[in-house]
Formats: structure tokens, sequence, C-alpha cells
């Protein structure tokens, strides 16, 4: 008889479902979809109800290749930093408040003051930003009174879904990481930032190992989802701790790059790498005793989305993929043109919600294909300013691309050709956050030994070698991008300016 692990994966755009075997082979795979509001203000929202359908209309449709009764663990990814209060019936009080939902700017500088941002940054290893949990809280506070006063608990969105499936209510310390409110070495809640911030510590759940059974599946879930009632249920991690997990990062070193709608770069450490100017930032990893330093960008994926969508109007540009094959046909430099990524301001390396998305170096002999280009080269170009500050010290010569933007041949070169590093590319792409999540579950009960299972789980498929008659000029082109960048920061505050 098969044993099977069911990995929910709760991104940006809907919730995958994913089997796995015992031997660590994905059986199959479906997304439930959901939407995003996103409103003036930097606001976006996502209705927590929708997170629970997705996973119960995964679920059940997933569960069609298998015996059902044969599901022995579910665990979870899931996007970080939101913020969602619930009332003492486990019922959401307000459409949560998302990872790139920045209202609470001024909340985040209130905070920094109360207790200095060298000493939030020491204890949490991040900055103060209006794009962690605690801020927004402090903003539901002050904005929202009658909302705050009735929370019971503030989750995450995988700590929504779990507390659906057995009653209970935790968290994990990888998603308590970006929270604001840990304390990254103790590994527990900050009685000391709580006090600062004004918020009641009670409002957040216990925080546990990624590889906690938390609680076992209940009647009335079981009936909605069509996981058998009794199934463990593994808490396991946020999307950028499985993700390191599905890069193969389980010990020191071992960088990679995560490209989907947002992006990020990560290492793994016996230690938080405490960056003196701030820029990158450090989570819990989910194996304890680890870390997983980070650099995120908010538009990675969605600004390349959101330039197919503005050009709809040319019928040689109406997909992404289009855009892919438009792309290649322009050449390295991108014919001399910067693209400025930041269409929801940006968070590492820079910090600034106020950063705005920006084409320059465009001539008469600019080419729609160059502009194709210069947006791939403008996320990977932010993405190495963080990758540098992280493995400046590191021996290893590879770095491993994983998520959706991982498919398209002229993404694995261009990010190659720019880190200056050989990119290894895995045999699952999209599914290797819920193949993280997956090694929790069978990790936490046993399933699988340990997780040097990953190896045999998400092999390399593929190595992209970077030109090394390039470097010369993505060194100059990386130069530019950041003089492009600091020169119209005084700009960005005066477009702002009310």
């Amino acid at each position: 008889m098969s044993t099977y692990i069911l990995a929910h994966d709760l991104g940006t755009s809907g919730n995958k479902a994913t089997l796995f075997d015992e031997e660590g082979t994905m059986i199959a795979s479906c997304v439930s979809s959901y939407s995003t509001a996103f409103m003036s203000g930097n606001r976006a929202e996502q209705d927590a109800l929708h997170w629970w359908r997705a996973v119960c209309d995964s679920s059940q449709q997933v569960l069609t290749h298998i015996d059902r009764k044969d599901i022995s663990a579910v665990s979870f990814s899931g996007q970080m930093m939101a913020c969602l209060g619930v009332d003492a019936q486990g019922d959401p009080l307000h459409k949560a408040m998302i990872y790139c939902d920045l209202r609470s700017e001024v909340q985040a500088r209130r905070l920094a003051d109360a207790i200095g941002t060298e000493r939030l940054y020491e204890i949490t290893g991040n900055r103060p930003s209006a794009a962690y949990t605690l801020e927004k809280v402090m903003w539901l506070k002050e904005h929202e009174p009658q909302i705050y006063r009735r929370i019971h608990k503030v989750l995450q969105a995988k700590d929504y879904v779990s507390y659906r499936l057995t009653g209970e209510y935790a968290t994990d310390y990888n998603d308590a990481s970006g929270t604001q409110a840990f304390d990254l070495k103790a590994l527990c809640w900050s009685p000391e930032i709580f006090e600062a911030a004004g918020v009641d510590p009670k409002l957040f759940p216990r925080a546990v190992p990624s590889t906690t059974v938390v609680g076992y599946v209940h009647r009335n879930a079981s009936i909605d989802t069509g996981i058998p009632e009794g199934v463990p249920v593994v808490i396991g991690a946020g999307d950028g701790g499985c993700a390191t997990l599905g890069a193969g990062s389980v010990s020191e070193g071992k960088p990679y790059c995560c490209m989907g709608s947002t992006a990020w770069v990560s290492v793994t450490s016996t230690e938080p790498v405490l960056d003196p100017a701030m820029r990158v930032f450090t989570f819990a990893h989910p194996i304890e005793g680890l870390y997983h330093p980070c650099g995120t960008m908010q538009s990675a994926g969605s600004a390349f989305t959101w330039f197919a969508n503005v050009m709809k109007g040319n019928a040689e540009a109406a997909t992404f993929d289009d855009l892919n094959d438009q792309a290649a046909f322009s050449s390295p430099g991108a014919g001399g043109v910067l693209f400025l990524p930041y269409l929801m301001g940006e968070r590492s390396p820079w910090w600034n919600t106020r950063a705005k998305a920006e084409f320059l170096g465009m001539h008469m002999n600019t080419s729609f294909e160059d502009l194709c280009r210069a947006v791939i080269e403008g996320v990977a170009m932010n993405l190495k300013l963080s990758l540098d500050i992280m493995t400046g010290q590191l021996e290893d010569p590879s770095i491993m691309l994983i998520g959706g933007g991982a498919r398209g041949a002229i993404w694995q070169e261009v990010f190659a050709d720019i880190f200056g590093k050989a990119l290894t590319v895995p045999r699952l792409l999209t599914e290797a956050t819920s193949m993280g999540a997956a090694l929790l579950a069978g990790v936490g009960t046993g399933i699988y030994p340990d997780f040097s299972m990953v190896e045999q789980m998400n092999p390399v498929s593929e190595t992209v070698t970077p030109h090394a008659e390039l470097r010369p000029l993505y060194e100059r082109q990386q130069r530019l991008f950041s003089m492009a960048y600091t020169s119209l920061t005084d700009l960005f505050d005066a477009m702002d300016a009310h």
C-alpha cells in the first residue's frame, strides 16, 4: 500500500495542491485561483474564505488520483507577512492585508521610534517596514478599533487554513519571522517589541518548529476537503522557508533564487546575517538551528506581466510567452535601456515604498525587443544587489533557480549572466515550494528519514553557464542601475508629496 503526503502552497494568485508519495515522487498537482484587490494607498487585500475554498476545491480535485484513505499527512507553504484577525469563533473579521499591502508606513516609523531601528533589526533580523504583520495590526488598532477589539488571533494564510482543518491555532518559527514581533535567536515572541508597539501579545498564536504536528483533520473539515478525518496536519512554513527546502538549501551555503510574481534570493546560514545597512533580512530556517537570510523584491514576474498587459494592443506581444520570445531578439544590455522594476515600491535592498518603475536610456533606435529584455535585466540586477550582500564570502560557484520564472530560457540566460554564476535548474520548478512543504510533513511524521531526502525529490536537471565575455558589460550596467535609483530618490519623494 502506498503512502501519500498532501502539500498545499497558498500563493499570491491561488492555492496549489500537490501529492507526493513515500519515495518523494510528485503524483499530481492542481491549482485553485483567487483574486487580490489592489487599492489606492498601497493597499492589497484577499478574502480568507477564498483561501479556504481554494484549499477545499484543490484537495478534492487532486485526491481523485489516489485512494484518499492512503493520505498520511498534510502540510503547508504559504505567503508570508499577512494580517488576518479572526474572532473567538475563528471567523475572519476583515479582508486579509497581504504582504504587499504597505498602508502602515506611519506605524512602521512609529515602531522604529519607540524601540529603535537597530534594536528592532537586532531582535528580529528585519528592519521596520509596512510589509510586516505587526505594523498592520498597529494600523488596525488605530484605524479600525472596532475590529481590533474583537480580534482573538492574528493569523497567516497557511495558519488560518491549518486552523480550519484542526481547530488549533499555531504558526511556525519561519512564518513568525515575518511578523516583526519574533525574537530570532530565542525563537519566541518578543515582549519588548509588543510593548513598544502597544499590541497585546496574546493576539499571536503559539509558535512551533515547522515539522510540528499541530492537530488532526476534524470531521467537518474532512467533509469540505475530502481529506480523511484524523490525518495529521504538520504546520509547515512560509513560502520563503519551503522554497529554501525545495531548492535544496538544507545546509550552510547553497544560494538560490525563487522567481515568481515576487522574487527573492536567499542562502542558508548557521547565524542570522545582520547587514550593517539593513538591506537584507533574516528568517528562521524551517530546519531548527539554521537561518535563511533573504532579499525580496516586490515586482518581479508581476513586472513582466504588467508589461505584457500594457502591450496587449500590440498583436506581436499579447502574452507573457510572446514577450519572452521578443526579448530574445534584443542583445545583452537591452540596447542601453535600464528598467527600474519598482511598480509597488521596493523592499530589498532599498526599502522605499515611494520608489517608482522607470525606463531609462531610450533613444530613437530603441526597439520593442529592447524594452522586453530591459524588464528581465532590471529584475535580475535588482536581485543581484541583495545576492552580493549575502553571498560575498561564499565559495559556492552556482545558484539554483526555482519558481515559474525559471521556465523561460531567456530568464535563465539573463540571470546566469548578471549573477555571474552557473545557474542550476531542478526538475521541479513551480512545485519546488510545495515539495518543501511535503518534505516538512514527511520528516515531521516519520515518512521521510531526514532532510537529505530533497536530493531525491528535486534533482538538478540542467545547468546554465554564464558567458564570461559579458561580465564587463553587466558590471557596467549594474553600476548604472544603482546610480539610476539613487539619482531618482528625491523625485520619488516629490511625486508622493501631498
